[in-house]
């Protein structure tokens, strides 16, 4: 984040915003408790799986909408030079977490999305 924001040249007046964008960003480690332990959810029929999934996946959903929102408000703050330096900066740092142009994640193996192309030849079904 220090490279990023060295290469942005941010002046005084952004200052409060770049600091507002990184305290939002910050990754939040679930609190003790907080994330199902699998014997926990071993116990529970396949409805209440599914209901406990959804809502950890709410929350989740809701954690990227508080983290784009606060990137989008940081972007606007930007002059369009900034904003030119920002996507390249940002792209590079999301390729280096694996999502690259090669489609690979972030361990290194190919996402298989609904366009993929099968490695493995169909059974016949003759």
């Amino acid at each position: 984040m220090q490279a990023l924001k060295a290469s942005l040249k941010l002046n005084a007046s952004q200052e409060a915003a770049w600091t507002s964008y990184v305290a939002a960003i910050k990754p939040q480690r679930p609190a003790p408790g907080e994330r199902p332990e699998r014997a926990d959810l071993a116990k529970l029929t396949t409805p209440e799986r599914i209901d406990a999934m959804q809502a950890m996946h709410a929350k989740h959903q809701a954690a990227m909408d508080q983290r784009n929102q606060a990137t989008k408000a940081f972007y606007a703050t930007l002059t369009p030079e900034q904003q030119k330096t920002f996507d390249a900066e940002t792209l590079k740092m999301h390729e280096r977490r694996g999502h690259g142009p090669e489609g690979k994640g972030p361990h290194g193996q190919r996402h298989q999305g609904p366009n993929a192309k099968q490695t493995v030849p169909p059974i016949d079904s003759k």
